[in-house]
């Protein structure tokens, strides 16, 4: 019998077949032999938010700060926060997700709306608030104009 044998092709596609079983198996099995195969394979389902990066994004407030602003091209708002790329990067994103069709803006003088979250003050320097919808926390959907 020769060791390095290559397997037929009945024979790698039988092997195939067992090792899909036994893996299908596994992944449905339930605790302790199903749990490492899950973990493994991410097979938790996700939740119906995106993840975040930053621990500190939570998707409800910007859920519902995106139903608040109204659906127009016309609307804009700017995002405050404090000084954490990660944070500003997860809330450019999540913003795009929820306040679409608003457009995002680089400074507060050309938003209609600011995003204010975690940041050191409601509101940046100069900029007055109109109406504040709290978002809970230190977040807060401020109309500007």
């Amino acid at each position: 019998m020769n060791p390095r044998r290559r397997l037929r092709a009945g024979e790698r596609a039988a092997l195939l077949g067992v090792l899909a079983a036994a893996t299908l198996g596994l992944a449905v099995a339930p605790a302790p032999l199903g749990s490492p195969i899950r973990k493994l394979a991410n097979y938790r389902a996700d939740t119906r938010y995106p993840i975040f990066n930053s621990p500190e994004v939570a998707a409800p407030p910007l859920q519902r700060a995106g139903a608040t602003v109204p659906d127009s091209r016309d609307q804009t708002y700017y995002i405050w926060t404090r000084n954490d790329p990660q944070l500003g990067h997860d809330l450019i994103g999540a913003s795009l997700l929820w306040f679409l069709p608003a457009r995002p803006v680089p400074t507060p003088s050309g938003a209609r709306w600011v995003l204010s979250w975690d940041a050191p003050t409601k509101l940046p320097d100069g900029v007055v608030g109109r109406r504040t919808y709290d978002l809970g926390g230190r977040r807060y959907l401020v109309r500007i104009r």
